[in-house]
C-alpha cells in the first residue's frame, strides 16, 4: 500500500561514539560471548557492511574471516558508526527505517534528504575561556553521497591551517540496501600544536609526537597556560593536559583530532519541513575491547532517563554485568602501585592535603587475590556472598570521605569525573543493595535475558 504523508523522522542511535584510528579501513562489527563466567570474554565475528568510500554505496554485507583492530600496516581501524534515518508513516505510529521506496512513493530522490555535520574540540578553550581557542568544523547542508570533510578551523590558527576531524557520509540507498543511512568516520588520532622549542627541534621524540604545526602562539595562549587554584571553574581534576615541568603545571600546548557535535536531518516534503539530529563524538580506540568498564556512559543515560530509584524488579543479569565489569575493571589494574604512589593513592595527598599513605593494607592489595575474590563473587551470585559486597559500596555522597574507611570503599582506587574516589551510579547501587536484600530474604530475583554486545 503506497504511503501518502510521513508524520515524523528522526535519527537512531540519537548517541553515536566514534573510536579513533589511523587506518583507512573502518572497523568490523563484532559480538562478545561469556564462554567462562569468570574468564575473558570471546569476541565473534558480525555482519557489517562494506562500503565503497567513492559512491558511498554499499558493497556488501557479511562477517568477516576474524576480528582484527589492526590493518597490514598495523595502524589501528576507526570505529565508523552507521546513523539511520527512521520515520512515523501515520500519526502516533510506530518507527520504521525510513527507505529509498518510501521517498520513492512521495515523488522524492534520495536527495530530498539532507544533511549536517557541526563538530568541535573546545578543550582548549574550555580552560583559556578564549573563544579563540575553539576548534569548529561544518559541513553545511548537503545531500550528495561523496565524503565531507570535517575540517576544525581556530581563530588562534596559523592562516590556513586546520585540524581534520575525520568525515561524514551520506550512504547511497539501493535496490539491495534501500535504507537511508549515514556514516561518521572519525579521525586518526593525532596530535597538533604550536612550533616547537629550539629544544624540542632537538628532540626525535617530539618530532615523532606532533603530526602539524597549527598553534599561533602570538594570538592565543594555550601553550603556557596553568590552572589556578583560585579558580573555581577549573576542570576538575586539574593539570590533565601535556604538560612541561611540576611547579608550576604549564601547557605544552597540544591539541588532539578529539571532537564532538551533532548531526542533523531535513526531508522537504510538499507541505512541511522534517527534521532530526542525533549526537556524535569521537574518543580514543579501546585497548581492552574484551571487557567492559565497571562505570559507563550507558550507566549515566540509564540513570538520566529511568532515575534513581527502581520500579522494576531486580534483574539477575543486570547485577551479573555490573559484577563482571567491576572484575573486568582490576583485571587491568597494577593495585599494588596504584595503592602506593599514583592514582588516588597520589591525588589524596598532593590534591586534598591528606596525609600521604596507602589506601589499602599493602598485603591485601595483590591484583591476583583481588581479581580472585572478585570472581568469588561473580560465582557464589546466590549464595548470599552479594552481601558483604554490597556493604562496601561507596556511594555518591561519600566519594570525598578520605578517612581510612572511606577510601576503601568499592570501587576503589579509582577517581570519578569530579577528582574525587568513584563511586557506581545511585542506579546501579541500588539494584546490587535490592538484590542483597533478596538473597537475604531468601528470595529469587529475575533471571533475565543474558544478552550480546557489539562494537
Amino acid at each position: 500500500m503506497a504511503i501518502h504523508d510521513i508524520h515524523e523522522i528522526r535519527i537512531l542511535p540519537a548517541f553515536a561514539i566514534a573510536r579513533l584510528g589511523s587506518s583507512p579501513e573502518p572497523m568490523d562489527n563484532y559480538d562478545w560471548e561469556i564462554p567462562d563466567p569468570v574468564g575473558y570474554r570471546k569476541l565473534i565475528p558480525a555482519e557489517t557492511f562494506y562500503i565503497d568510500p567513492k559512491t558511498g554505496k554499499i558493497l556488501s554485507r557479511k562477517k568477516p574471516d576474524e576480528v582484527k583492530f589492526r590493518d597490514a600496516k598495523n595502524r589501528i581501524k576507526p570505529v565508523s558508526p552507521f546513523l539511520e534515518a527512521w520515520t512515523s508513516l501515520k500519526k502516533n505510529g510506530p518507527l520504521v527505517p525510513l527507505t529509498q521506496k518510501h521517498l520513492n512513493e512521495l515523488g522524492l530522490s534520495a536527495s530530498a534528504i539532507k544533511w549536517r555535520v557541526q563538530v568541535g574540540n573546545n578543550k582548549a578553550f574550555r580552560r583559556t575561556k578564549d573563544p579563540g581557542d575553539k576548534i569548529l568544523a561544518d559541513t553545511g547542508f548537503f545531500s550528495d553521497f561523496a565524503r565531507k570533510p570535517l575540517l576544525g578551523k581556530c581563530d588562534n590558527f596559523l592562516k590556513g591551517k586546520k585540524i581534520p576531524f575525520g568525515f561524514g557520509q551520506y550512504i547511497k540507498p539501493s535496490i539491495k540496501f534501500p535504507e537511508i543511512r549515514f556514516r561518521f568516520t572519525p579521525a586518526g588520532g593525532y596530535v597538533y600544536g604550536p612550533a616547537p622549542t629550539k629544544d624540542q627541534e632537538k628532540s626525535s621524540s617530539f618530532r615523532a609526537v606532533l603530526k602539524d604545526v597549527v598553534y599561533d602562539t602570538h594570538l592565543g595562549h594555550w601553550k603556557g597556560y596553568q590552572d589556578l587554584d583560585s579558580d573555581p571553574t577549573t576542570t576538575a581534576p586539574a593539570s590533565i593536559f601535556a604538560k612541561a615541568g611540576s611547579d608550576p603545571v604549564k601547557s605544552l600546548g597540544y591539541l588532539d583530532d578529539e571532537c564532538d557535535g551533532i548531526l542533523e536531518l531535513e526531508l522537504q516534503l510538499k507541505t512541511k519541513t522534517l527534521k532530526a539530529f542525533a549526537r556524535i563524538v569521537a574518543g580514543p580506540p579501546t585497548f581492552a575491547p574484551d571487557g567492559a568498564p565497571v562505570r559507563t556512559v550507558g550507566d549515566e543515560l540509564e540513570q538520566a532517563l529511568l532515575g534513581t530509584l527502581l520500579n522494576e524488579k531486580v534483574d539477575r543479569a543486570d547485577i551479573e554485568n555490573i559484577l563482571r565489569r567491576a572484575m573486568e575493571t582490576v583485571r587491568l589494574m597494577n593495585t599494588t602501585l596504584m595503592n602506593h604512589s599514583v592514582g588516588m593513592a597520589w591525588a589524596d595527598s598532593s590534591q586534598f592535603g591528606r596525609a600521604s599513605q596507602p589506601i589499602m593494607n599493602p598485603n591485601v592489595v595483590d591484583n591476583l587475590a583481588i581479581v580472585s575474590r572478585h570472581e568469588q563473587v561473580l560465582l557464589a551470585l546466590e549464595s548470599g556472598s552479594l552481601a558483604w559486597f554490597s556493604r562496601l559500596l561507596r556511594h555518591y555522597n561519600e566519594v570525598g570521605d578520605l578517612t581510612d574507611e572511606g577510601r576503601r570503599k568499592m570501587p576503589a582506587l579509582m577517581r570519578g569525573a569530579d577528582g574525587s574516589h568513584l563511586a557506581l551510579t545511585r542506579r546501579m547501587v541500588q539494584k546490587i543493595l535490592e538484590a542483597a536484600d533478596l538473597f537475604q530474604q531468601h528470595k529469587h530475583i529475575v533471571p533475565g535475558k543474558k544478552t550480546k554486545r557489539s562494537q
